[in-house]
């Protein structure tokens, strides 16, 4: 068996590494995900966080609905994958447009709400226990920008 020189892994280690943070910056769009990019209702929270490929987090609030977010291109578009399961027992899939955003609802039988703007590939999802989560959701959803960073 083949084991290459310890240059070798190195230099392939370095250029993995040289790899991701690109692919990391150019998958956000250099979207500046450290504030909120939709309005908070009162006593909700935020934090963002870094994935593989794109940016994730969540929106919170004490005894409240739980919003998750994937954005970036490499999120891809949560509402037009079948394969992956964030649509199964769809129950209704919506479509809207809010200012110049694409945006489409998808509720499943299991009470997750999964919304796509596919044109940013940003998707957000959240289990839906309550009528008060479900407008709270889309009340700040309602007010989702993106804003590229200078």
């Amino acid at each position: 068996m083949y084991n290459p020189p310890i240059v070798a892994k190195k230099s392939i280690m370095i250029l993995l590494k040289i790899f991701f943070l690109l692919t990391t910056a150019s998958a956000t769009g250099q979207v500046d995900l450290k504030r909120p990019f939709v309005t908070l209702l009162p006593g909700y929270q935020y934090h963002a966080a870094q994935g593989i490929d794109s940016r994730t987090g969540v929106i919170w609030k004490e005894r409240g609905v739980r919003l998750s977010f994937d954005i970036g291109d490499m999120a891809g578009v949560y509402t037009d994958c079948d394969w992956c399961g964030w649509t199964k027992g769809e129950t209704w899939r919506k479509e809207q447009t809010i200012g110049d955003q694409k945006v489409i609802y998808v509720f499943t039988k299991s009470k997750r709400l999964v919304v796509s703007f596919p044109e940013v590939h940003a998707n957000f999802y959240a289990t839906i226990r309550t009528e008060s989560d479900m407008a709270d959701v889309l009340l700040m959803l309602s007010t989702f920008r993106l804003t590229a960073t200078p």
